[in-house]
């Protein structure tokens, strides 16, 4: 059964779960507007998934590696795991997952994924760290999927909300065309599905989704991949997700030989961290 932990620093709160390591609450103390989605079964049951050990899905559901089939979901299996606390703090906290029998079975390689949440300032700063346990190289992949409240207070509406970058970039790709600006209307590109900016394509060290007047920000500086996803038209929540592959993970029955995956060597470890900021 999954547990939870609250963490503060007099200025914001955030609650965090076993299961997923999701943070399942993230709030500025002062007006208690709650920035995370709630996990809603009429729309979407999670809220901010780790996507390990790849991102996206695969042909069939299904990989080789040394001549065996392996069957996995889409995203891999840490979004439906369930992580350990290993270190709490008033401000902070730590979780991991470690291989097991089951992971070995879909996954058949040694790992411990370890995930610290850190309170500074009106920050929720999250550190990952992955390390390759085994003997042999490890390839995986590794992203996250925040869902974002839109809206975030009684009398808005999700055509309200806007997403803006830290600076100008080229926001044009196979699937939007929006041109040369640091904002959008999500009126006007997000009412459902998704689409990504892969390759490092942009710059931005941040991206935040605001009505004007509320705003949460993500740390997105260091990422290759910076994507967008609404589930449908209906849905009250936008996610902002930055990713470690450069490209989408390619539709193939193997880890090994995508050369878009990380190679982690053997009892090597691979950090990656981002940010949620209350503005």
């Amino acid at each position: 059964m999954a547990k939870e932990t609250k963490i503060s620093n007099g200025i914001v709160t955030a609650a965090i779960s076993t299961h997923g390591a999701e943070v399942t609450s993230f709030k500025k103390i002062a007006d208690d507007i709650e920035m995370i989605w709630q996990r809603n079964p009429d729309y979407w049951l999670n809220c901010n998934p780790i996507l390990f050990p790849y991102t996206g899905v695969l042909i069939d559901g299904k990989y080789e590696i040394n001549g065996q089939t392996y069957s996995l979901g889409q995203h891999g299996f840490a979004r439906h795991a369930e992580f350990e606390f290993i270190d709490i703090k008033s401000d902070s906290c730590k979780l991991h997952l470690k291989h097991d029998d089951y992971t070995m079975s879909v996954y058949p390689y040694m790992f411990d994924l370890a995930v610290e949440y850190r309170l500074n300032g009106s920050r929720l700063e999250i550190k990952y760290c992955v390390t390759n346990m085994g003997e042999e190289d490890l390839p995986f992949n590794i992203g996250f999927h925040p869902a974002f409240n839109t809206p975030m207070v009684e009398g808005k509406k999700y055509e309200d909300y806007y997403v803006e970058l830290e600076q100008i970039e080229e926001l044009n790709n196979d699937k939007v065309q929006i041109g040369t600006t640091n904002k959008f209307m999500l009126k006007d590109y997000l009412l459902r599905g998704s689409w990504f900016f892969h390759n490092g394509h942009i710059k931005s060290k941040w991206a935040q989704l605001t009505d004007g007047i509320n705003a949460i920000r993500v740390g997105c500086e260091g990422f290759q991949t910076l994507g967008f996803w609404r589930k449908n038209e209906e849905t009250p929540f936008m996610c902002i997700e930055p990713w470690h592959p450069k490209t989408d993970l390619k539709k193939a029955y193997t880890f090994r030989n995508d050369t878009e995956n990380n190679l982690l060597p053997p009892h090597q470890q691979f950090y990656c961290q981002y940010y949620f900021e209350i503005l």
